[in-house]
């Protein structure tokens, strides 16, 4: 049976800003231990800035089983956007052993689950910059 390998969740700002201002951070969390969070700019196309952490193993593996079990991330909707002119949006990419990938995307309102998935993402390592992800 195929199980999650990683969950990547990109968030967007949507309102005005200068090019140098920081628009969008993508948050990587993958099943081996490792967590990538980019931050990105109106100018450029690679990241401005880039921080990569290690977590507990252990950890790791009940934060997917978190994911699987008790959110059913897999039976999420493709779509949680609702109309908006300001705020910002957000795409989630759900990697799987294999290969398929679910896409996911809304705007201002988390998906479900949505604020517990944020609090156990950012309790799994001391992040350098706070990650923008649904909210």
């Amino acid at each position: 049976m195929s199980h999650i390998t990683s969950i990547t969740i990109k968030n967007y700002s949507c309102g005005m800003h200068t090019a140098e201002e920081i628009t969008c951070h993508v948050t990587t969390v993958y099943r081996t231990g490792k967590i990538k969070h980019c931050l990105f700019n109106g100018l450029s196309v690679a990241a401005v800035k880039e921080y990569e952490y290690i977590i507990d193993k252990q950890q790791c593996e009940a934060f997917f089983e978190f994911l699987s079990d008790e959110v059913k991330i897999n039976e999420w909707l493709n779509d949680y956007s609702v109309p908006v002119c300001d705020g910002w949006s957000w795409d989630v990419q759900i990697r799987h052993s294999d290969h398929s990938i679910k896409r996911v995307s809304g705007t201002v309102e988390p998906p479900p689950h949505g604020v517990e998935i944020e609090n156990s993402i950012r309790r799994l390592v001391r992040f350098k910059k706070r990650p923008w992800l649904f909210s």
